[in-house]
C-alpha cells in the first residue's frame, strides 16, 4: 500500500514538473526589463511580458497573440480577434466598431 502511495506521488509530481518546465521555455526570453515607455504614445502605455513600458495600441490597431507579441489595447478598448475594439478613452472621438465573427 505505501509503495503505491508513493509511486503516484512520485508520478504525480514528474507531471506537474514536467509542465512547469515545458511553460517556462515556451516564454518569450526577455534582454531588458522595467523599462519605460516612450513618452510620445497617442493611446496610453501599457507593460508587455518583460513588465517594460510599450505604446498601447488604439482602435483598429493589431493586438494580442502568443505572449502579447502584436501588442496591448489602450485604456477604453479590448483585444478581439487580434484588433483593438471601442473608444479610447485616452483620444477623444477615436472608436472601432466591435468584431462579430472572427
Amino acid at each position: 500500500m505505501r509503495t503505491t502511495r508513493t509511486a503516484i506521488t512520485f508520478f504525480v509530481a514528474s507531471c506537474c514538473l514536467a509542465l512547469l518546465i515545458q511553460v517556462a521555455t515556451a516564454a518569450p526570453r526577455c534582454k531588458e526589463h522595467d523599462q519605460p515607455a516612450p513618452s510620445d504614445c497617442t493611446y496610453g502605455e501599457v507593460k508587455d511580458w518583460c513588465r517594460n513600458g510599450v505604446c498601447a495600441k488604439g482602435p483598429g490597431e493589431r493586438c494580442g497573440g502568443h505572449w502579447w507579441k502584436e501588442g496591448k489595447c489602450g485604456l477604453g478598448t479590448y483585444c478581439s480577434c487580434n484588433v483593438c475594439t471601442g473608444c479610447s478613452a485616452v483620444v477623444n472621438g477615436v472608436c472601432s466598431a466591435p468584431t462579430l465573427i472572427c
